[in-house]
């Protein structure tokens, strides 16, 4: 069976404002048996930023009102210096561990739309897939039980506060009625790929309201025509 090791490393400091509030300022690094690295920055329960290995360059990932005013020098450097320690710990713990099982977490996964769909507009589907450990999953999409590759993208692992992962996988598609999409995962701890489906369901506004809004307002019109006609007979009788 394969063998995955991996190190999360999290420091955290507290700085106060006052007596009243504080935060808490955190770094998450992880390093492992495969290629992918994490460094990421935390204030509170957001991600400030986070390293991205290939393009070689650190990212900002808050709001630019917010980032302008956050500077984070040298943060790809930095980061590097972090994986280079991480890794000499993790062939210390891999020698230390050589004999030792290496606990298995099934991922859990669901599958739902960026955004309501409409018919003949473009738009994405999303298949995300936490709580597992180790690395890798692998997610694959079906349209109507054909295998699908074009249009498909998956995001780097994210770590949990637990110390499992998550990913999000996307299909970018067009809805058309009666269409079936489904993602399937398969991951280790896993006896059998988990497959979630979503159909496509194009709800139509229901017209019930309007009926009743204008029988409501003919009755109404009719009403009103018939009082005027008997207050203007009344009157002419006069």
């Amino acid at each position: 069976m394969e063998r995955f090791l991996r190190i999360i490393v999290i420091c955290v400091c507290v700085v106060y404002i006052n007596a009243q509030s504080y935060h808490e300022f955190g770094l998450i690094l992880a390093c492992g048996d495969s290629d992918q690295e994490d460094f990421i920055v935390k204030c509170d329960d957001d991600q400030v930023a986070h390293v991205d290995f290939k393009e070689q360059k650190g990212i900002m990932t808050l709001p630019d009102f917010f980032a302008g005013q956050i500077e984070l020098l040298s943060l790809y450097e930095d980061a590097k210096k972090a994986v280079s320690v991480c890794r000499i710990f993790l062939e210390v713990f891999k020698e230390a561990y050589a004999n030792s099982s290496v606990p298995l977490e099934s991922p859990w996964s669901s599958i739902y739309p960026k955004s309501d769909a409409q018919l003949n507009i473009k738009n994405t589907l999303i298949c995300h897939v936490t709580g597992f450990f180790p690395p890798p999953v692998r997610v694959s999409w079906t349209k109507n039980n054909v295998n699908v590759t074009d249009e498909t993208t998956v995001s780097r692992y994210h770590s949990n506060n637990d110390g499992t992962l998550n990913v999000f996988s996307y299909l970018s598609f067009i809805p058309e009625e009666g269409d079936i999409y489904s993602c399937s995962v398969e991951h280790k701890a896993l006896q059998q790929p988990q497959t979630r489906t979503w159909d496509v369901e194009i709800k139509e506004p229901s017209i019930g309201p309007s009926v009743f809004c204008g029988v409501g307002l003919a009755l109404g019109l009719l009403g009103l025509a018939t009082g005027v006609f008997f207050i203007a007979k009344g009157i002419n009788c006069n």
